[in-house]
């Protein structure tokens, strides 16, 4: 498989996170999801956690892009 070129900035984020996961349950469960699917995907957590981020991201502007089509129509 192809490696993603991550920015640091997005890895240190990354390890922030992880850092603060400690003191939150829900954040920490999150986290050990991630972990799951880049195990089960094949390539390493951050590189997964940033998959998933775009992926979501590339969602949000999908959908934007639609409310904004839907109101120049009217």
């Amino acid at each position: 498989m192809n490696r993603i070129k991550i920015p640091g900035s997005f890895l240190k984020i990354i390890d922030d996170l992880i850092l603060k996961s400690g003191n939150d349950t829900k954040l920490a469960e999150s986290l050990q999801w991630i972990d799951f699917q880049s195990r089960k995907n094949e390539v390493n957590f951050y590189e997964m956690a940033y998959i998933l981020t775009d992926r979501q991201l590339a969602k949000k502007r999908a959908q934007q892009w639609v409310v904004c089509k839907e109101d120049k129509s009217i």
